[in-house]
């Protein structure tokens, strides 16, 4: 593709273009590689009070460079997307690959005999074709729908941010692969007050494009959470039954979904490590990651290597099915065993590692039904807090903070704050026992699509 500017013409080289001439110039290198090239282009945009309080636009774009041979891997990246700036990332992935242990797993994965599906609108003109004062009134939208809810009268943040992104992966094992992209989010975290007490709530919406995006609804439901919960205080310490709210379900899977890695099985850091096969889980609870998913964030034609994308069992009516795994995994766990399409990175500057696409949790088909009613007596959480301390993926133990609402008489009752939940995966996945009918994208903590779920016997630690 060619622009002017200026009146001067210049050329526009794709990211596969780019891969093909690195490893046409990778020759002298002596080793297998793999080329990985992104563009992305990233908008983030925070108000405050009625104003813009940050606006930043970015435009990474780089090259990663994986060389391998005898067991050795070099990895080099490099923003320099000139001949020279490429052959310079070449030059130090050679020179990392002399340096590097010896490790007999270490392989590029070779072409896959299928074509890479296809999937239609991961990209959409319209985060591109949205000026920078309509993405900022979504934003000002969002707080002002936050700000007329009753007893709401802050806005910490509304926050509206995208991205689009361009990447290719091409390697001398036979790779060729291209993908665009698109996202945007927008969420509100709103405050509200009623005396000296003071309470907060979250709320959001995504998609492939701003078209997408309800900002009035992100801020009311911001508003709302937060509303809920004046008032609240602690509740009697005690086994419950748990309603959690899909925000928090997906919390909760994302983080159980790090000990289904393989790679943290093979090396001893995950309770599901020698248990395929066996029922870890209620028979309710049926978990895929799929990496083709509809209306999935994560999802692409191929991962983190090239690897074409597709749908893993990770729980079947509560059988632990399959593990996650890359083709270093793969091939280190040996027999028949096959990458799952789970080679994940960051970014060009990155190695691939291993982690979910998109999480789902499938359930039969039926009439929607209130799981609060069905319940009758407990606790609802609708928002946790200490995720990162609070779960060990190791262990499996979860200790988290918590805030909702007591379920009374099969409706919500008292808003509930400073209690502690305390359980571990094995206990949470094996008491599912309910699931609601309301299932929901959840972008907050990778991408999950859960229902709100209800767990049986959840000891609260409260008053």
């Amino acid at each position: 593709m060619s622009k002017t500017a200026g009146g001067t013409r210049r050329t526009y080289r794709s990211p596969l273009q780019v891969a093909r001439t690195a490893l046409a110039r990778g020759r002298s290198v002596g080793a297998d590689l793999e080329i990985y090239v992104q563009y992305a282009r990233t908008v983030n945009i925070k108000v405050f009070s009625r104003d813009v309080e940050s606006m930043t636009v970015a435009e990474p774009r780089g090259l990663g460079v994986r060389a391998v041979r005898g067991g050795r891997t070099g990895y080099a990246f490099t923003a320099d997307l000139s001949n020279a700036g490429v052959d310079r990332a070449l030059g130090a992935a050679a020179d990392n690959l002399r340096a590097a242990d010896v490790d007999p797993f270490v392989c590029l994965p070779e072409a896959s005999p299928c074509a890479y599906p296809d999937l239609q609108g991961l990209w959409l003109p319209g985060v591109a074709d949205t000026g920078l004062a309509a993405k900022t009134d979504m934003a000002l939208t969002a707080e002002a729908a936050a700000l007329s809810i009753p007893e709401v009268g802050l806005v910490e943040e509304s926050v509206y941010s995208d991205e689009e992104a361009h990447t290719a992966i091409a390697s001398t094992m036979g790779i060729e692969a291209e993908a665009e992209e698109s996202l945007c989010f927008l969420y509100v975290t709103a405050h509200a007050a009623r005396g000296s007490d003071r309470q907060s709530g979250l709320g959001f919406c995504a998609g492939r494009g701003p078209a997408a995006l309800d900002p009035e609804q992100a801020g009311r439901e911001a508003a709302e959470k937060a509303r809920a919960l004046l008032g609240a205080r602690p509740c009697a310490t005690g086994s419950y039954t748990v309603v959690f709210d899909r925000e928090v379900a997906a919390a909760l899977l994302a983080s159980i979904a790090q000990a289904l890695s393989a790679d943290a099985v093979q090396k001893g850091r995950s309770v599901f490590a020698g248990r395929l096969g066996q029922r870890v889980a209620s028979p309710l609870l049926t978990v895929f990651d799929d990496g083709l998913a509809d209306g999935g964030m994560a999802t692409n034609p191929f991962d983190g290597e090239g690897v074409p994308r597709q749908t893993t069992a990770l729980f079947e009516a509560g059988v632990l099915r399959s593990f996650l795994h890359s083709s270093y995994t793969a091939r280190k766990e040996g027999g028949d065993t096959r990458s799952t399409g789970n080679a994940v990175r960051g970014s060009y500057r990155s190695v691939p590692g291993v982690g979910a696409t998109n999480l789902v949790v499938r359930r039969d088909g039926g009439e929607p039904a209130d799981v609060i009613a069905r319940v009758g007596r407990g606790l609802y959480v609708d928002s946790v807090a200490g995720l990162h301390s609070g779960i060990n993926p190791i262990s499996g133990e979860i200790s988290v903070g918590a805030t909702g609402r007591l379920i009374e008489r099969g409706g919500l009752g008292m808003p509930v704050r400073e209690v502690t939940i305390a359980t571990d995966f094995a206990r949470f996945l094996g008491s599912v026992c309910d699931l609601g009918a309301d299932a929901r994208w959840i972008p907050l903590h990778g991408s999950v699509y859960t229902p709100s779920m209800v767990v049986d016997g959840i000891t609260v630690s409260g008053a």
